[in-house]
């Protein structure tokens, strides 16, 4: 299926977050669409999911983003395997979910704000134990990635919804994994 390439970063965090057949995930700031693409691929293509919901929910603030994953991946589209929305996370509609998974790929509203209104939207859509991979840079975490991550870490443990299970330093990107354990009132 893949029909450009897909940046190292962005097949390492999808990579780690080992989404499997069947599950539905979250891609949170999809911009080109090599997530989706590669989420698909993972999820084995149209059988993800099955008919009644979309394999990958792709969200993205702009619209212009939005239509380049439309045309990008135009079957899983026409055949409803990915929901491609325009939203951003804090005001992402909770009837998506429940969803398995979620990734972000350098989103900058978990490392320059505190993301409440984020995770709590998060914690709304993934189903319990629902997996999340926040993850930064094109290479291993030095400086400014790890400093993200701090702040990433801070964020997400201060969050009566998520537990940390860890970071994660690769070639290609530093991410923080978390688990979803409570669902907002």
């Amino acid at each position: 299926m893949a029909s450009t390439a897909v940046p190292a970063r962005v097949r390492w965090a999808v990579e780690h977050l080992a989404p499997r057949p069947g599950e539905r995930v979250l891609d949170i700031g999809s911009g080109t669409g090599a997530s989706v693409e590669l989420l698909l691929e993972m999820l084995e293509g149209a059988d993800a999911a099955g008919p009644a919901h979309s394999a990958v929910v792709a969200i993205d603030r702009s619209a212009k983003a939005v239509d380049r994953i439309r045309r990008r991946v135009p079957q899983a589209v026409a055949d409803e395997v990915v929901d491609l929305r325009v939203s951003d996370l804090a005001g992402l509609d909770p009837a998506v979910g429940p969803l398995d998974a979620a990734v972000a790929v350098n989103i900058n509203v978990f490392w320059t704000s505190d993301a409440a209104a984020e995770l709590a939207a998060l914690a709304r859509v993934l189903a319990p134990d629902g997996r999340l991979l926040i993850a930064y840079g094109d290479g291993p975490a030095p400086g400014m990635d790890r400093r993200h991550l701090d702040r990433v870490e801070a964020s997400v443990a201060a969050s009566p919804w998520f537990a940390v299970n860890g970071r994660l330093d690769g070639d290609h990107g530093s991410a923080l994994a978390a688990v979803r354990t409570a669902r907002p009132s």
